[in-house]
């Protein structure tokens, strides 16, 4: 019986964990999803499987990808005639999952066999991780990352007294990281340190274990380095420049940690690690390992100031550091009161972090620092219906010549399906732009703090045409753009009717784009929008003594314009620029407006009221939404509101309130507008005019209906 209880148990632990993995997997699976930049290694493939070379661009060795190994790997379906190797480096992916988690269990089976009962249940918090398996799935080379992370940390994790191929293994294992990724060489490093402490002294007496090691780096390693000086001409990848790895940015990258501890809860868990409390040696030499790879890469990450794309750096270590935990856990109660102890404690802390990472979930996917993305902000710009490069890029195929050559922020999906020579302007794949000087003290966005702007610039680098930020959107802001002596927008209507853009830096090329679906400025098919359109019988015995131009700048500050925005408020900036129609019968009457939403209240000046009339507001808003707000005048109610409905079309809407004389004061007056608590939800106002039955006089701009100018 005393032989058949751990034998019970890591029967029931292995159905356990079988079972999670087996509901974990399809749900990890349907969220599969690309980030834009996994389309730049895709494009260096495919320029080498047609005969270009390892390139960007025909003819420019830059080295703007760093994982190797990855890129190699997609050029296998483009070879085999693939158009887009995604489903298959997907379908790799998911392999790779299935391989991590085989190793990480195996591990436990064998840390079970040395009398820690709980180790298999090491792999359930990983299972739940939102982070950890969606990386897997985002067609970048982060499965790979993490499959050599834990298998080298496995491999030092053995013994080569009982395991003489384990050196080998640990050895192949780093080349493949650093051969997947340049910084890799931390983990490699961290682990070589440990190797040294825990069996420097056995294997110089036993060389042939050692020289296994070392073939792995003489045999692959270095003539790929070799390779990578010759072909690219450059000790470092591009991107180590176009990131700038060169500055260190200590604050970010130690708040980029805090943030990740925090949001998972993974801060009770670190009073477990240690290898102090392990008797066996395998948890003993696993936990230095997973510790050490953990501790070098946090170290690494938090000079590096972190990074844009959530916690995919923090991922392949954390396929180590969550098992570390379960095991540190067991190990200290095998050590405490024995195997019985230690199976209760591992099963406790594993049951309680995988608790605290489905718990984390929500904040997960929500939160992050600053100048970062969550995978639901990164996954959007792939998603049908939401950016969707995919169809952005085909839609630019179409309409523009083939000998055309663009410059683009995005430089993967749309360089990749719109296939033309292509300028990044944010450098990673453009060695001039890359190496620009950047100033430490102005540290913004990670990845994108290298940037030409510079149309002048970008011309001179003989590129036709900007492809902007493909942010499809209702209507076709080319019209609305006037042509400058630097570029032309034009607007490409997209099959679903929404409209991306872009700039035209070449005139001669206007020329050849005929394509129906382009749109360009037309000055005759936009109304003026500092007037007011839909109420002239109301007003044309009313001369406009003042008028707020929401949205613009210069008006708000005369105006002493300020927003109060409610607590609640759904929505973290308010500003809004629609080219619109007005409702029937002024349907043909169109213009572009900027203005702000509404939820809390609004405040500003209004300048050369005469107290002897009563005051007229005219307001602009779309139909977008329905709120009530309460006026006041110099800190007295109106006795009338503002009442703006919605309609189920998006059009321009005018709406006036009277505010009586006795609430007056000649010249200026304080007016607010309150939203009601009570509306249905917010409003957007765009232009406020003013007016007021009096004689015009010619300080004021506009006239209104059929009044003499002012």
């Amino acid at each position: 019986m005393p032989r058949l209880l751990p034998r019970l148990l890591l029967g029931a632990q292995l159905l356990l964990v079988g079972g999670v993995l087996a509901v974990q997997f399809p749900h990890w699976w349907e969220q599969r999803w690309v980030q834009d930049d996994a389309y730049v290694s895709f494009r260096y493939a495919r320029n080498a499987v047609r005969g270009e070379g390892l390139v960007y661009n025909p003819g420019e060795r830059v080295e703007g990808y760093t994982n190797f190994l990855w890129t190699a790997l997609a050029a296998l379906p483009l070879a085999r005639g693939a158009a887009d190797p995604l489903p298959f480096m997907h379908a790799a992916s998911a392999v790779l999952w299935w391989a991590s988690y085989a190793l990480l269990l195996g591990l436990g089976v064998a840390l079970w066999r040395e009398g820690l009962w709980a180790a298999p249940l090491l792999v359930v918090p990983l299972a739940v991780h939102w982070s950890f398996n969606l990386w897997f799935f985002s067609g970048m080379e982060t499965p790979l990352v993490t499959f050599c992370t834990i298998a080298a940390v496995a491999a030092v994790a053995l013994d080569p007294r009982r395991h003489a191929w384990a050196p080998a293994a640990a050895s192949l294992s780093a080349v493949a990281l650093m051969l997947t990724r340049p910084d890799g060489v931390v983990v490699f490093a961290a682990l070589l340190a440990v190797a040294a402490w825990l069996d420097g002294a056995w294997l110089r007496r036993h060389r042939a274990p050692a020289l296994a090691a070392a073939l792995p780096l003489l045999l692959l390693l270095m003539p790929y380095q070799a390779w990578r000086l010759w072909y690219y001409g450059a000790l470092y990848p591009n991107t180590y420049y176009a990131k700038a790895a060169y500055l260190s940015f200590w604050r970010r990258g130690v708040s980029y940690l805090a943030h990740y501890v925090w949001i998972y809860r993974l801060w009770p868990f670190f009073v477990l690690f240690g290898a102090a409390g392990a008797r066996t040696p395998l948890a003993r030499r696993f936990l230095v390992a997973a510790l050490a790879a953990s501790a070098a890469v946090a170290l690494y990450v938090a000079r590096l100031g972190g990074d844009f794309m959530e916690w995919r750096f923090l991922t392949p270590v954390s396929g180590v550091l969550y098992p570390a935990v379960v095991v540190a856990a067991a190990a200290y109660g095998e050590r405490w009161r024995g195997r019985g102890a230690g199976w209760i404690s591992g099963a406790l802390v594993a049951g309680l972090l995988t608790w605290a990472t489905l718990a984390a979930e929500p904040a997960a996917r929500t939160r992050g620092l600053p100048e970062q993305e969550t995978i639901a902000l990164l996954r959007r710009y792939a998603d049908p219906g939401r950016f969707d490069w995919r169809s952005a890029a085909q839609l630019f195929d179409a309409v523009l010549p083939r000998d055309v050559r663009v410059a683009t922020t995005s430089a993967g999906i749309i360089p990749f399906f719109c296939d033309r020579h292509t300028l990044d302007l944010h450098g990673l794949t453009d060695a001039a732009i890359a190496r620009a000087p950047l100033e430490a003290a102005t540290r913004g966005r990670l990845g994108h703090e290298h940037w030409l702007q510079d149309h002048r610039a970008i011309r001179a680098r003989g590129v036709d045409v900007i492809l902007e930020w493909a942010d499809p959107h209702p209507y076709p802001r080319a019209v609305t753009r006037a042509p400058t002596a630097h570029g032309e927008l034009v607007s490409v209507r997209t099959p679903d009717g929404r409209f991306i853009d872009f700039t035209l830096l070449d005139p001669a090329l206007k020329a050849r784009l005929d394509d129906p679906r382009l749109v360009f400025h037309d000055a005759a098919a936009i109304a003026d929008p500092t007037q007011p359109q839909a109420l002239p019988d109301r007003l044309a015995a009313r001369c406009m003594i003042d008028r707020l131009d929401i949205g613009d700048g210069a008006s708000e500050v005369a105006h002493a314009f300020s927003e109060q925005r409610a607590p609640q408020a759904p929505y973290e900036h308010s500003y809004h620029t629609k080219l619109l129609r007005y409702r029937p019968p002024r349907q043909a009457v169109q213009l572009e407006d900027h203005g702000q939403r509404v939820f809390g209240s609004i405040a500003f000046a209004v300048h050369a009221v005469d107290a002897s009339a009563d005051l007229m507001l005219v307001a602009r808003h779309d139909h977008s939404g329905a709120a009530r707000y309460d006026v006041e005048v110099n800190g007295r109610p109106a006795p009338r509101a503002l009442v703006l409905r919605a309609r189920p079309d998006e059009t321009w809407g005018e709406r006036a309130v009277v505010i009586p004389r006795a609430l007056l004061v000649a010249g200026t007056n304080a007016v607010r507008l309150i939203r009601d608590p009570a509306s249905p939800r917010d409003a957007e106002l765009y232009h406020l005019w003013f007016l007021q039955e009096v004689p015009c006089r010619e300080a004021v701009a506009g006239s209104v209906g059929g009044s003499p100018a002012p």
